[in-house]
């Protein structure tokens, strides 16, 4: 699955000015049968200004409450949305659920209030989502250009992403954190932000039942994951 990131690169740089970020997100099941079991993506790539999200989206389970994320389940075709209020969007009737307020005072306050997504429902229940957070309303024509982008990114892929228990990227961050180097000090290595650090430390430590990312660290050595 290392391909993701690169290939989430290229659709980011082909998709060029007017586009604030991008995120490519994977679960094997779109959300758990239990609403009060909150699952967290497999694997999530964030570029751009969306980088900023991750950490509360994953941390504090702002993805479960996200109406974009809800709608995609439900969807198989491209759709635009927006938190602002009078604009046009597939979640305008969400925008008054309680549960939806932070998720769009958080998206309003970073700028990315408005994107389309491509809802990617791939064998066996697996569900994954691309993301573009632009800047001006979308138009029919680049809501479709943005769904190729989509499906042939899914293509590249693969129809069904390896899973772990640890990503690449995940144990490259273990790593680092097993030679002490702390979280801000990892995403300089790594040219990424240090909210997407801590949030592959806390995958990885959920993934292999870890007290911390510490404990992490020594189970995945202890597992052979890293060395």
């Amino acid at each position: 699955m290392g391909a993701a990131g690169s290939q989430v690169d290229q659709v980011f740089a082909a998709l060029g000015a007017g586009v604030r970020g991008l995120v490519y997100d994977y679960s094997p099941l779109p959300f758990s049968p239990d609403p009060a079991r909150f699952v967290l993506p497999e694997l999530i790539e964030a570029r751009g200004s969306a980088e900023q999200l991750v950490a509360d989206w994953c941390g504090r389970s702002l993805y479960r409450a996200d109406p974009v994320q809800g709608r995609a389940a439900r969807m198989l075709q491209p759709f635009a949305w927006s938190y602002h209020a009078g604009e046009p969007s597939r979640i305008a009737d969400d925008l008054e659920r309680p549960e939806v307020g932070e998720v769009r005072e958080r998206l309003l306050s970073w700028g990315l209030g408005r994107g389309m997504t491509m809802p990617l429902h791939l064998p066996g229940r697996g569900f994954a989502t691309l993301t573009a957070f632009v800047e001006a309303e979308v138009g029919e024509a680049a809501l479709a250009q943005f769904a190729v982008m989509a499906l042939g990114l899914q293509d590249r892929i693969g129809a069904a992403p390896a899973r772990g228990p640890l990503s690449p990227r995940e144990a490259e961050c273990l790593g680092h954190t097993a030679d002490g180097l702390s979280a801000k000090q990892i995403a300089h290595v790594l040219g990424r932000s240090e909210s997407m650090v801590v949030k592959h430390l806390q995958a990885a430590a959920a993934k292999l039942g870890a007290r911390n990312r510490s404990h992490a660290a020594v189970l995945a050595t202890r597992q052979g994951w890293i060395t």
